[in-house]
């Protein structure tokens, strides 16, 4: 009853697969190499589960795989916390490197050029598979972000980093490594991953020789029930705009996926209270959060005060739910309805920014707040009287790796916090897709970013047209304002010949009546 890593239901993506194909070329060769990872993982889940598999996979050359033929041609890498990884497919590409012409490290558009890469792949049997481009780039002088994002600009759809030289981290550190965002990630909306100098010089020689075709993948631990823990502060923008989004989604799963809401809380020394200047709790300094406002009214306190809050909704108002899943897992199922109608409303019912204490971020908003969607408030009040430090010390006790993290199935997960790519990697985490995920997900296509990130400030070509609205807005209102003017002329003109003709009647009249 051992789960393999993958499941013949994600073996589709872009990379254009379809099921009945013959055994030969490309297409072969994947099988052949899922064949023995699946060999592999078996073999080793007699002493332990299945981990995560490698994100790369050598398919061709040949003379490449065999250098890889301890591992099944797979490479182990760290993916990037940035980026929008493939999970849930498979997706075949061409590795294309160009050398530093400038010792910039790849950090620089001018730093290097990579040849026109090829957008199908041919099998043994003539049939074109396409692929998406790959580029190799060396790790230093720059973040990963910037070496990203000028690949992205060279047509890449994915990118894998080589670590350094002089390095002495291995494959086996991979997995340890994060490959952290500069805070530019946000415009970052391919995949990326770091592999260890050892394995990427291989691919580079490779690639400089000829065409190098590899697999992507991001296969996570799966079950019939998907567990997922998400670590956040209740005053972050960036964690409500996910709740926000994700709540809809989340409904949908409720049957199928475990969550348990974390919150990031520190302790400091409490011997110099202003060091931590109300960020936390009391004078102790044994519970603190970030201040998510600055100078602003909220303080460490109040965010403190809505994270005890919030664990006490989904406490209070957690329901068991039964389903097939949750009996194969045997894994207790709840669900929190009422919590996540809370966080889908907070941010715009109880924004930070507002000079009312009632309509803004804190106890007195989100009193209002629970009583709108129907939350039972003496209970959620007695949880918070009684659990305060309970909840605060675990959540203390158990931080993840970062303030903003999520983890499924106790596997680290890597890329945006965006609702659907989120989604995407959950429904990966099954033994057997549920329907709710089929409901949900829909076909994505690697040869186009995430979704693409927004120009900053005004283009040329925006301006010539504001500049052509302004100019046809002036001319319309110039031709309105003549045609006013006629008319106003002509009622004008009428009114003082009209004027002069009863003046002239008038003298008229006087002289008959003279006569």
């Amino acid at each position: 009853n051992r789960r393999l890593p993958f499941s013949p239901h994600s073996f589709s993506s872009g990379a254009l697969l379809g099921r009945g194909q013959p055994p030969g070329g490309l297409l072969g060769a994947m099988a052949r190499s899922n064949a023995r990872a699946a060999v592999s993982c078996l073999l080793a889940a007699l002493l332990q589960p299945c981990a995560v598999v490698a994100q790369v996979r050598v398919m061709s050359p040949d003379s490449l795989v065999r250098k890889f033929s301890s591992t099944m041609g797979r490479i182990e890498g760290s993916t990037a916390t940035f980026g929008a990884p493939f999970y849930g497919d498979r997706v075949l590409g061409s590795l294309v490197y160009g050398e530093s012409l400038l010792n910039h490290q790849h950090c620089a558009a001018e730093d290097y050029t990579v040849h026109k890469m090829e957008e199908f792949g041919t099998d043994s049997n003539s049939q074109k598979t396409r692929l998406i481009n790959i580029i190799l780039v060396r790790r230093g002088k720059c973040s990963f972000t910037t070496k990203v994002k000028v690949a992205y600009d060279k047509g890449a759809h994915a990118v894998i980093i080589v670590d350094r030289e002089d390095s002495e981290l291995t494959t086996a550190d991979m997995k340890n490594i994060i490959v952290a965002d500069d805070g530019f990630g946000d415009k970052i909306h391919i995949p990326s991953v770091l592999i260890a100098k050892t394995e990427g010089n291989k691919l580079i020689e490779a690639a400089k020789s000829g065409q190098v075709l590899v697999e992507l993948a991001w296969d996570l631990p799966t079950d019939h029930i998907v567990v997922t823990d998400l670590w956040m502060s209740s005053a972050s923008q960036v964690s409500l705009k996910f709740l926000k989004e994700f709540s809809p989604k989340r409904r949908v799963l409720n049957e199928v996926m475990i969550f348990q809401p974390h919150y990031a809380v520190f302790g400091m020394d409490g011997s110099n209270p202003q060091i931590y200047n109300d960020l936390c709790s009391d004078d102790s300094g044994q519970f603190c959060a970030e201040d998510p406002d600055g100078a602003g009214p909220i303080t460490g306190k109040d965010v403190l005060a809505e994270d005890v809050r919030q664990l006490c909704i989904h406490m209070v108002h957690k329901v068991l739910r039964s389903s097939e899943a949750s009996t194969k897992a045997g894994k207790r199922v709840e669900y929190a309805a009422k919590y996540w109608d809370y966080v889908e409303q907070l941010q715009d019912s109880c924004p930070l920014g507002l000079a009312n204490p009632q309509d803004r971020f804190g106890t007195e908003c989100s009193t209002r707040l629970m009583t709108k969607v129907g939350i039972d408030v003496p209970r959620v009040e007695a949880c918070v009287r009684v659990n305060t430090t309970s909840y605060l010390k675990n959540e203390r006790e158990h931080q993840a790796w970062s303030p903003r993290a999520l983890r499924i199935n106790g596997w680290r997960y890597s890329g945006i916090l965006d609702a659907d790519l989120v989604m995407r990697a959950i429904c990966s985490g099954f033994v057997t897709q549920p329907t709710e995920c089929a409901d949900l997900m829909k076909k994505r296509d690697p040869f186009v970013p995430y979704f693409d990130p927004k120009p900053e400030g005004v283009t040329f070509l925006q301006m010539l047209t504001w500049l052509l609205g302004v100019c046809l807005v002036l001319f319309g209102s110039m031709l309105l304002y003549k045609r006013y003017l006629k008319k106003e002329m002509r009622t004008t003109l009428r009114e003082e010949v009209m004027l002069e003709v009863q003046a002239q009647m008038g003298e008229y009249q006087k002289m008959m009546g003279s006569s």
